[in-house]
């Protein structure tokens, strides 16, 4: 009698515990590349700064981020990338959004936030999607080290 209760209340633990878990497990790629996001703008803003050198975050059509450093030689590209994130397959970079007029992409080519040697960088938002029509966005602030992540599609007003 005793063994029918234990996993009688065992069950009822598993029945709320598995859901949760699943769903957790569904969107550790999402949390991955906001993660990577983050951590890296931080990271490069801080660099910049401290090397005295620009760098540049590259969003490459829809699953690629690059961070490189300005050179002035263009002969080695390679060489001069930092960080690479393939973004995995359940999630599109959609666009990047800049708060200056002109400065704007879409899926037709490539975009480029930059990072000054100043300590600041460009205003910008980066926009990802899901399989499951979800939307993210990064606002990426030119003189705070901390990005926004929005749980929706926001633009600059």
């Amino acid at each position: 009698m005793e063994l029918i209760a234990v996993l009688f209340i065992i069950s009822i633990m598993l029945a709320f515990a598995i859901p949760e878990f699943s769903r957790n497990m569904m969107h550790n790629d999402t949390k991955t590349t906001l993660n990577w996001i983050v951590f890296n703008v931080s990271k490069f803003k801080k660099e910049a700064r401290n090397q005295g050198k620009d760098f540049t975050l590259c969003i490459l059509g829809t699953n690629l981020i690059q961070i490189k450093t300005e050179s002035i030689d263009s002969e080695s590209t390679e060489a001069n990338i930092r960080a690479e994130f393939l973004v995995p397959e359940d999630l599109a970079l959609d666009r990047v959004d800049f708060n200056r007029p002109g400065q704007e992409s879409d899926n037709d080519y490539d975009a480029c936030i930059h990072f000054y040697k100043n300590g600041y960088s460009d205003h910008a938002i980066v926009h990802l999607s899901d399989n499951d029509g979800n939307f993210f966005s990064c606002m990426i602030q030119p003189f705070l080290h901390r990005v926004k992540i929005y749980n929706e599609y926001v633009q600059f007003e």
